[in-house]
């Protein structure tokens, strides 16, 4: 919904505003013309912003938003019981302020700028079957929803310059047909190992890294490569750099530990493994002659790990419940007792009113510090 909104209060004709009444009323109550009025007040530093760039209204499930070309607002509704007067504004400091409106609706929207993450939950999974070309014929592919990139930025709630930075690094890939895929967990594994299977093999500093150069080797290591290659190789190149010339080694030893966490010590299995042999097998699960240094804190918010030894087993996120009090319940099913270094992400995820972590965890469940010093979480 494109907007065009106007500053000049001369251009206000509306002498009386109830609720979301004017002054002219129809035997209901409502307004004669159908229109129903809301103030916003903007602060003064938005303003330019908001007249020069084109401004668009989106919403989600639970908020709405305004969006610039390069900003996003939300939209926040602040109570009272004041009347408000709407005055003009003259630059010139001589010209007195004229009364045009007021107001005694019960609230005013108040716009607040906020920096929103591009989601990717909703949006198609390039397959290791699209990769290794096993799909078979358009009658025999599974119904997928068809996403343009132009539709997509439309349905988020993120400005043009957002959408544009989070891309690089999202794994989302635009394919000939113009639909939008994410690159499935799968193909990043292949494809990632193609890149650092092509940077041992041309003894690139890891602090400077070609890209081009990279998918020419590739091209040589894997001759009968995807013909999509320079797009899927790119978008990983993109999550796993900095600048695109810099390995990101922090982001390579996570995925590589996921991975491993996932094969050595599975939710499903309910199977704990010592820290010690955990790392062993994730130094393992890296190409052969990569070498990155590996740190389990990287990793927490991925597993869980035992009390009283130093064991650990991988906890499943997206079966996480969304609620607060189900989460609690869920995460001390799996064990009744967490160091809170480990159990604070899953608080984390879901404070969304930024109340203090430690008043947050307690509103929930209950803590005590031990002899050791450790900080102990258990249900309430």
């Amino acid at each position: 919904m494109d907007l065009n909104l106007k500053f000049d209060l001369e251009s206000v004709k509306i002498e009386y505003l109830n609720g979301s009444e004017n002054g002219s009323v129809n035997d209901s109550g409502l307004p004669k013309d159908g229109i129903k009025y809301r103030l916003i007040n903007i602060p003064d530093e938005m303003l330019s912003d908001l007249q020069a760039q084109e401004l668009k209204l989106k919403g989600d499930n639970e908020n709405l938003y305004f969006t610039t070309n390069s900003k996003v607002f939300t939209v926040k509704e602040n109570f009272h019981s004041n009347t408000v007067m709407l005055m003009t504004h003259s630059q010139d400091t001589r010209d007195p302020p004229n009364f045009v409106a007021y107001t005694m609706q019960q609230s005013e929207l108040e716009l607040l700028q906020v920096k929103l993450k591009l989601t990717t939950d909703h949006i198609p999974l390039y397959t290791i079957e699209d990769y290794n070309g096993t799909c078979g014929n358009s009658d025999e592919k599974k119904q997928y929803t068809f996403i343009k990139k132009r539709d997509l930025i439309d349905s988020l709630p993120l400005s043009y310059k957002d959408f544009d930075e989070q891309w690089n690094g999202s794994l989302l890939i635009e394919l000939p047909d113009m639909s939008v895929k994410k690159i499935s967990p799968m193909v990043e594994n292949e494809v990632l190992e193609l890149i650092l299977l092509s940077i041992i093999a041309l003894k690139m500093d890891y602090n400077n890294v070609q890209f081009d150069k990279i998918l020419e080797k590739l091209k040589e290591i894997n001759f009968d490569a995807n013909e999509q290659i320079d797009l899927l190789v790119k978008a990983v190149f993109y999550k796993y750099t900095f600048n695109n010339s810099e390995l990101n080694m922090k982001e390579i030893a996570k995925f590589y530990g996921l991975k491993t966490l996932k094969k050595v010590c599975p939710a499903s299995r309910r199977k704990y493994i010592d820290l010690n042999d955990f790392y062993v097998y994730w130094k393992d699960s890296f190409p052969d002659y990569f070498n990155c240094e590996i740190d389990v804190a990287i990793l927490i918010g991925h597993f869980v790990k035992a009390v009283d030894s130093n064991k650990i087993l991988e906890i499943e996120k997206e079966r996480l419940p969304k609620d607060i009090v189900k989460r609690v319940k869920y995460l001390m099913n799996i064990q009744p007792a967490w160091e809170q270094l480990h159990i604070q992400p899953f608080f984390d995820e879901l404070n969304v009113k930024n109340i203090k972590t430690d008043n947050f965890i307690m509103k929930y469940a209950k803590k005590k510090r031990e002899r050791s010093g450790k900080v102990i979480i258990t249900s309430r």
